[in-house]
């Protein structure tokens, strides 16, 4: 992961990041990460707002799993011991917009959902090697 994080409501967008990471275009997977903290209760509330969203299938480091989408995003959420982890993927001329706009979103809807839980926002390198989201 890039080293550049943002603990704030939502991921305030940075045209930057573009020229960060590696080489990116309009093809380049552009992965967001919001983590809660284990046991935060801000991990029910991502769990809700992921199953609100439509899904679909899509392939994961070439593994076929079930992925959400919400207009030009797709992501899924995964828990381990650490936390919760919203993995948010856009591609495309809007993606940095897509991703700044979902993230806020995302933390609307935890705040309405009366969680004050931090969200730590962080920009994935698109040269990446792992977190490769293939979708039609």
């Amino acid at each position: 992961m890039n080293p550049i994080t943002q603990d704030q409501d939502h991921w305030l967008k940075d045209y930057g990041w573009a020229q960060r990471g590696g080489a990116w275009n309009e093809d380049t997977d552009v992965l967001l990460v919001g983590t809660v903290a284990s046991g935060a209760p801000g991990a029910d509330a991502l769990n809700a707002w992921v199953a609100q969203q439509d899904k679909s299938q899509g392939r994961v480091d070439g593994v076929e799993r079930e992925i959400f989408y919400a207009g030009g995003v797709r992501g899924y959420l995964e828990t381990s011991e650490d936390g919760t982890a919203l993995y948010l993927h856009s591609r495309g001329e809007d993606a940095f917009d897509s991703l700044s706009h979902y993230s806020g979103e995302v933390a609307r809807f935890l705040r309405a959902q009366g969680c004050d839980t931090p969200l730590q926002w962080t920009e994935a390198r698109h040269d990446r090697a792992d977190r490769q989201l293939v979708w039609p």
